[in-house]
């Protein structure tokens, strides 16, 4: 196998720091190349220096590990792709899977599984650790209740606490300093993770987590 280089993306310094180290106390010969503390340090440096392999945590400030991935693996070919999460839900399960992410692993499962899912993913294998993941996406059930501020990132919490406050795209952009597209663009997102599809659904969810 040709050398191995890898990104590390999480917006915790100790995090990044405690996945490197069990990089280089499995793999001597593997080289991290670059950390990133948000998504878009994780876009430039992954294009910059394509890597062989992308650790991403699913939620980064700015721009999501999911959304990370999503142009990685459009702008870096060959690039693997490994998401971490505290919690995961169905919606965001069927999502990395439909991106093409090869990897899924719980942060508390990293320890005892980061080495084996980079391994096998650098020999094409995907490698889901849960126990819904390895299940064809059409099948996966609804899984237990996962708050949505384990969920969306932060800026997508801003978002759903004004759009369930009543104000347009165009009003929360204004409030919130953004383009109306980028608005839009976080209420899909958090439609998508929520597995949600409608505004009164977004305001049952954020009453029920205490998101307002």
């Amino acid at each position: 196998m040709s050398a191995v280089e890898i990104l590390v993306a999480d917006d915790h310094e100790l995090v990044r720091k405690g996945l490197i180290s069990i990089l280089r106390r499995s793999h001597p010969e593997w080289t991290v190349v670059a950390e990133a503390p948000n998504g878009k340090e994780a876009i430039e440096r992954g294009e910059l220096l394509r890597p062989n392999v992308a650790i991403l945590d699913l939620s980064m400030p700015d721009i999501d590990g999911l959304k990370v991935a999503g142009r990685l693996l459009k702008s870096v070919p060959g690039i693997h792709i490994l998401v971490l999460s505290m919690h995961l839900a169905a919606p965001i399960l069927r999502q990395l899977k439909r991106t093409g992410v090869d990897a899924y692993i719980a942060k508390n499962e990293a320890p005892r599984m980061l080495v084996t899912a980079v391994e096998r993913i650098l020999a094409g294998e995907p490698f889901f650790a849960s126990s819904s993941a390895s299940r064809p996406v059409d099948q996966i059930e609804s899984p237990e209740y996962v708050p949505a501020q384990f969920i969306l990132t932060p800026k997508e919490l801003e978002v759903m606490r004004l759009l369930v406050q009543g104000q347009s795209n165009k009003e929360l952009a204004g409030e919130l300093g953004m383009s109306v597209r980028t608005a839009e663009s976080h209420h899909a997102s958090i439609l998508g993770k929520l597995g949600i599809d409608s505004i009164g659904e977004m305001v049952r969810v954020a009453i029920r987590d205490g998101v307002i």
